[in-house]
């Protein structure tokens, strides 16, 4: 493991290509299986011609747009819920499609269910990589935050706990002029810091 804020060695690079490299290609034959599913049973039942390939590429990319929103949500700090469900939702009406094309046994419901679920674990693989990545950020952007502002924060965030209250993060990035996520993080440390 690098040392914060040092470039990772040779070796972590090339883990992290390969990585992701595999992750694409996982990504890429999960969401071309389950599109072709999706497409036969839109066609087969009722959506014949562009309505079926609207069907197929809607599902696809409302799995894809929701797992970038959760990525968007988390780097901003902001609920989740929604996206997630979006996600959850489109994956499940994928694997139903999957399903329904399937043989019907317990073997060919795992095989069908497969494209689907190795899709959501990517995702899943994908997000705990963001926060990681965004995690070890974090720390790196907190010690590069001006120390008028960090101090700022500090002042902030003593006088409200001597009236009595815990402010929160939007506070602290108003009383210094600093990003709402560097306050975040410094208030998310000072407040880790008054309970512990």
């Amino acid at each position: 493991m690098t040392a914060l804020g040092s470039r990772p060695a040779y070796g972590e690079r090339l883990e992290g290509v390969v990585q992701v490299a595999i992750m694409l290609v996982i990504g890429t034959a999960a969401g071309a299986a389950s599109f072709t599913h999706v497409h036969d049973v839109a066609a087969g039942h009722g959506q014949p011609g562009w309505l079926a390939w609207a069907d197929a590429v809607t599902l696809e990319l409302m799995s894809i747009a929701s797992g970038l929103e959760i990525r968007r949500r988390h780097r901003m700090g902001r609920p989740v819920w929604f996206a997630s469900t979006v996600l959850v939702c489109a994956v499940a009406l994928s694997l139903a499609a999957q399903v329904v094309e399937a043989e019907p046994s317990v073997i060919g419901w795992l095989a069908a269910a497969l494209p689907a679920l190795g899709f959501l674990a990517m995702v899943k693989l994908a997000l705990a990589r963001t926060v990681a990545v965004a995690e070890s950020a974090e720390s790196i952007a907190v010690q590069d935050e001006p120390e008028t502002k960090v101090e700022a924060m500090r002042r902030a965030f003593a006088a409200a706990v001597e009236e009595g209250r815990t402010p929160d993060h939007r506070e602290l990035a108003l009383a210094a002029g600093a990003d709402i996520s560097h306050a975040r993080r410094v208030h998310r440390r000072l407040a880790a810091a008054q309970s512990g």
